[in-house]
C-alpha cells in the first residue's frame, strides 16, 4: 500500500513539466549532433535545469503547492541519486574500456552510446519519480541507439526521437494539468 506521502511524492511529478523540458533538451542535442553542433551536450543540460526550475516554480507550484516531504524521504531520494551518477559513471568507465579493447567494434557502436547514456537517466528518473512513464522513454531510447547502430543513423535520430515521446507527453500532461488547475493565493 503506498502511504500519503508517496503518492504526494509520486503527484508532484504528474504535471509533465519535467518530461516537457527534459524531452526538449534531448531534440536539441540530438538535432545538435546532425548539424554538428556538438556544443549543444554542454549547453542543453543546464538550460533545461534552468527552465525546469522557472517553468515548475512559475506555472506549476502556484497550482499545485510545494510538498515538504520528510527527512528519511529527502535523504533517500538523495542516495538513490547517488547511485545513479555511479551507475551511469561505471556504463561509462564500461564503454570506454570497451572500446579500447575492442577498438574495431567500439566505432559502430559509438552512435548508438547518447540515446543509452540518455535512456539510463531516463530509467533512473522512472525510479527517483517512481513513474513509469519515464521507464517507457528509456526503453524508446535504448531500442533508437540499437536500432541506430544497426542501420547507421548516426547519434542525432535516437535522441531526436526519444526526446519527441518525452517532449509531446510532457506537453499534453502540462496542458492537462493547467487545464484542471488554478492559481492558489498561497
Amino acid at each position: 500500500m503506498r502511504t500519503p506521502e508517496t503518492r504526494l511524492f509520486q503527484s508532484s511529478w504528474a504535471d509533465g513539466s519535467l518530461d516537457l523540458v527534459a524531452g526538449t533538451a534531448v531534440v536539441m542535442i540530438g538535432v545538435g549532433f546532425w548539424l554538428d553542433l556538438v556544443w549543444t551536450t554542454a549547453v542543453a543540460p543546464p538550460l533545461a535545469l534552468t527552465g525546469w526550475y522557472v517553468l515548475h516554480g512559475r506555472v506549476v507550484a502556484p497550482r499545485a503547492g510545494r510538498a515538504v516531504l520528510r527527512r528519511d524521504r529527502r535523504e533517500r531520494s538523495r542516495r538513490e541519486l547517488g547511485w545513479s551518477v555511479g551507475l551511469g559513471t561505471l556504463v561509462l568507465v564500461l564503454t570506454v574500456v570497451a572500446a579500447v579493447l575492442h577498438p574495431d567494434r567500439a566505432s559502430d557502436a559509438v552512435d548508438g552510446l547518447p540515446a543509452v547514456l540518455v535512456a539510463l537517466l531516463s530509467g533512473v528518473s522512472a525510479v527517483l519519480t517512481r513513474s513509469s512513464r519515464f521507464a517507457w522513454y528509456a526503453a524508446v531510447l535504448a531500442v533508437a541507439g540499437v536500432l541506430t547502430v544497426l542501420v547507421g543513423a548516426g547519434p542525432g535520430a535516437p535522441l531526436v526521437l526519444g526526446g519527441a515521446v518525452a517532449a509531446t507527453t510532457g506537453a499534453i500532461l502540462l496542458g492537462r494539468f493547467l487545464a484542471d488547475t488554478r492559481e492558489t493565493e498561497e
